[in-house]
This record gives C-alpha cells, structure tokens and sequence, in this order.
C-alpha cells in the first residue's frame, strides 16, 4: 500500500532511492537545481555502474548543472518543454510528489508526495514507467549513455573462489539479488541460489544454470497455472518455460551462449537477473 509523505519525507526517501538503486535510477523533475548531497548521492550512484535517466523541463540547465551532469558517464539526459510531472524511482521504489529536485523546494516549500513500492502496488508502478516512457519518448534527448567496457571494469571479474564453471555467474548474481530485492533472504549453498516466499508465499526461487520457482502446494500451483501461464508465456518468449508439476522451470534461449570471463558474466547475470524481474512483476 502507498505511504503518503510531508515535506521531510519526501526529501529522505528521494535521498534513499538514490542510495538503494543497483541497475537503474529515473528522475523526472521540470525545475532542477541540485542541493549538493544530492548531486554527490547521483555521482555515487553512476560510479556503481547505475544507469541514471534524468529528464526536465520549463527552463534549460543553468551552466553549473549542466557541467556536473554531463561529466557524468552513466546518464542521459532529456528535456521535455511542456513538463510538470514529478516522479523518482529505481528498480523497486517510487515517489511521486510535488516536490521539484529544486534546494528551494527541498527547504522552504510545503510538500505531499506517495511512496509505492513494486512489490505491493506493482499496477501503480507499473502504469507510472509507462507514462515516464512516453514522457521520455516526446522528449529531447540532450546527452546519452557512454558505454564503458566491462572488461575494465573489476566490479565484473569472476569469483577466485568459486570454481563451478558451468554456473559461474551464480556469486554475482546473488550479490546483485540481496541489493535488487533486500527484504528476501538470499542463500547460496551446494551451487544454487535459493529464496523462499519469492515472488509471493508459497513459492520458493531456485537458481543453477536454470531459474525454478517452485510452488508447495497442488492448488496453488493449478490456481497459477490457470491464471499467469499465458501471461509469463507472453513475458518470457524468447525464453524456455515449462510447467511442470508444481513448478515453473525457465530456461535461456538454446542460442543465448556465454564466455566464461567477465563480457559472459555480466551478459549472464544481466539474462539472470531479467528473467526473475518478469517473473517476479507478473507471478
């Protein structure tokens, strides 16, 4: 359920969504000026490899903004003339507020704002990214992406440590799962990722070289089979999906290969970590 915010708690979780993104930060905001601990919560962020989307409007970017966003390497930047929406999220959080990223706004205005969580009012959230994904699309795109190479990137080199090879990407990907999604408990033991009560109770996440989502009980997994198979079906189609009994098994595309060193992990994790997010948004 939503959690409505004041003034202060627009301005904290602004500040938590920015520290709690792990792939994907989007701020929509027509007037910005930056406060200072927010401009060094994004430089944080973009370092860690987060893709930043920042769009706004009304008026362009005063020349100090522009200069410390545009040395960022991980955001693009769009402008949208007629904009008046506000709205800050990552991969699992979400304000929408009245709240400009504005110092002003942040100190002296009187503020409401919504709080949704992905996991408890995912057609909310959701129908948001659509509407942010139009916004985006009638946008001017001033600065885009630079893409920097995995390979020199040492947040990517494999585990030492971890000697399966045929599931090499597992340690990565449970590092990247406990920040996605930190209310689960994520185990790794006997070369598999194991959470339960995941994506909802009753059903536990397995993970090897395939994703399992098994369900404990019979008419739970009818009820889910009746109900989501055409949907999941439609979500993973380039994918391997099968239902069996009371579990789902999802399987790469038998042409997805991967190299074992870091290009194959992060294109692994990445498919990993993609497939567990349809699932996880539509089960």
């Amino acid at each position: 359920m939503a959690k409505f915010l004041t003034t202060a708690g627009n301005s904290f979780y602004i500040e938590q969504i920015i520290i709690k993104s792990v792939k994907s930060l989007t701020l929509v905001t027509p007037y910005l000026k930056l406060s200072r601990n927010l401009l060094e919560r994004l430089s944080d962020a973009q370092k860690e490899g987060v893709r930043i989307t920042l769009i706004y409007g009304k008026n362009e970017l005063a020349p100090k903004e522009k200069k410390n966003l545009f040395s960022f390497k991980n955001i693009e930047i769009y402008f949208c003339q007629n904009l008046h929406a506000k709205c800050y999220h990552n991969e699992n959080s979400m304000i929408i507020s009245s709240m400009n990223l504005y110092e002003f706004s942040e100190k002296n205005n009187r503020e409401m704002g919504l709080l949704i969580e992905r996991n408890k009012d995912h057609e909310i959230f959701d129908d948001t990214l659509r509407e942010i994904e139009s916004i985006k699309n009638s946008s001017v795109l001033e600065k885009d992406f630079k893409e920097e190479s995995s390979s020199s990137d040492s947040s990517w080199d494999l585990d030492p440590e971890y000697n399966e090879l045929w599931n090499f990407h597992l340690p990565k990907l449970k590092s990247i799962l406990e920040k996605s999604y930190p209310e689960y408990s994520i185990h790794f033991f006997d070369g598999h990722i194991r959470v339960n009560d995941f994506p909802r109770k009753g059903i536990d996440m397995v993970v090897n070289g395939r994703i399992d989502f098994l369900v404990n009980n019979r008419n739970f997994y009818d009820e889910l089979k009746f109900n989501k198979r055409e949907e999941i079906r439609d979500k993973l189609s380039s994918e391997r999906c099968y239902w069996n009994y009371k579990q789902i098994n999802i399987y790469t595309a038998k042409e997805f290969e991967i190299e074992i060193n870091r290009k194959g992990l992060k294109k692994a994790v990445e498919k990993f970590l993609w497939i567990i997010e349809k699932v996880y948004n539509n089960l």
